[in-house]
């Protein structure tokens, strides 16, 4: 196949443009890219093969249609790409930080399916959320949704894995109603479970294995949700980070914040001597925030946010 050099600036930081003139042509491109999680898209159709290499050494292929998304664990040199068709544009653009020291391709599933990927996988599993009690008339805030479980394992996927994903719960909808509790997530022999909820000031229980807590709320005070245990520990190659329980209700000025950074983060609870709903959940398994109050009038809990799984290979 004959070599070029179609690389082309792109004006935002960190991401890298360029144009497959040819069907089936080579193109080596000697542009540097460091540690990140990368999406690469394009117009035009086609199938597009990406090797990535360190000097000579190939660190990683990635293949597929548009769009993709990689995790590179290592800073690259060069890189060498081709299509199936011609004429496409192609932007390779830095999303976040390295998500693991591994280099792969990176796959994300919220919803329960069966999961068609083949060979060596790092994998991370979340279950739901839980969703926040709602404010107590006359009483005070109500107590935060624990987050989901979390664990992790290494497995050599055979191209037909069923995989089940936790769903989020939702917020409490009436005076001191508690929220639901978030759902089951598994992936072969990996279970995590859903967080809790309370219906009183209690904040719900963390998802086993490793979930966090919610925060309790209460007229004044209230206290914070707690994070759950770090990703990294549990599986030995992702990046640090947790997710968390919803904080809890309160009627004083500060809101009670939610636990966890990184791959999830409960929602604040409500605050502000005002009838605030709890904020929801973000990211993976995250536990809603519980409702406020302000005398006889009080506020809904947050809602959980989903399961997932998270797949380098």
């Amino acid at each position: 196949m004959p070599f070029t050099d179609p690389f082309v600036a792109n004006p935002y930081p960190y991401a890298y443009a360029q144009t497959l003139s040819s069907a089936n042509t080579l193109y080596k491109l000697t542009q540097s890219l460091v540690p990140g999680v990368y999406t690469m898209s394009w117009s035009g159709g086609g199938t597009i093969t990406l090797d990535l290499y360190n000097a000579s050494s190939l660190i990683t292929t990635i293949s597929g249609t548009s769009p993709q998304t990689f995790n590179l664990g290592t800073a690259a040199t060069g890189y060498d790409i081709w299509n199936t068709v011609g004429n496409v544009s192609v932007v390779i653009s830095l999303t976040a930080l390295a998500l693991a020291p591994v280099s792969g391709t990176l796959y994300s599933f919220t919803s329960s399916q069966t999961i068609t990927l083949t060979g060596e996988s790092y994998c991370v599993l979340f279950g739901g959320g839980a969703g926040g009690g709602a404010g107590i008339a006359s009483s005070g805030g109500n107590g935060g949704g624990g987050s989901g479980g979390v664990i992790a394992g290494k497995f050599y996927l055979t191209g037909s894995s069923t995989l089940v994903i936790g769903a989020p719960g939702t917020g409490g909808q009436s005076s001191g109603a508690a929220g639901t509790s978030g759902g089951t997530s598994t992936f072969l022999t990996l279970t995590a479970g859903g967080g809790s909820t309370n219906g009183g000031t209690t904040g719900g229980a963390g998802g086993s294995p490793n979930g966090g807590s919610g925060g309790n709320g209460a007229g004044t005070g209230g206290t914070p949700g707690t994070a759950s245990s770090n990703v990294q520990t549990l599986s030995g190659v992702f990046a640090s980070g947790t997710t968390g329980g919803g904080g809890g209700g309160s009627t004083n000025t500060g809101p009670n914040a939610g636990g966890g950074s990184g791959y999830g983060t409960g929602g604040n609870g409500g605050s502000q001597n005002a009838t605030l709903p709890g904020g929801n959940g973000t990211g993976y398994g995250a536990g809603g925030g519980g409702g406020s109050t302000l005398g006889a009038s009080w506020a809904v809990g947050g809602n959980g946010s989903t399961g997932a799984l998270l797949v380098i290979q």
